[in-house]
């Protein structure tokens, strides 16, 4: 079975979103690229960002260690 990404709030998604990785941005700061999933009319849509950490809640329950960093 695959991995599924571990759960973040996120005031960009407006609620929970898949965190797929953390990520250092040009400014020397983290940042993270997300993806969530929304109801457009009957379909469902996938949209992903890239946010600063502080975008983001942590969520009980959820493993955030195996998340992978990516440097430029």
């Amino acid at each position: 079975m695959p991995r599924v990404p571990p759960i973040v709030g996120s005031a960009t998604a407006d609620g929970p979103a898949y965190l797929l990785a953390w990520e250092h941005l040009p400014d020397g700061t983290w940042g993270a690229h997300i993806a969530w999933v929304v109801l457009e009319g009957e379909a469902w849509k996938v949209k992903s960002a890239r946010v600063a950490a502080d975008d983001l809640e942590r969520m009980k329950g959820q493993d955030y260690e195996r998340v992978p960093r990516r440097q430029p």
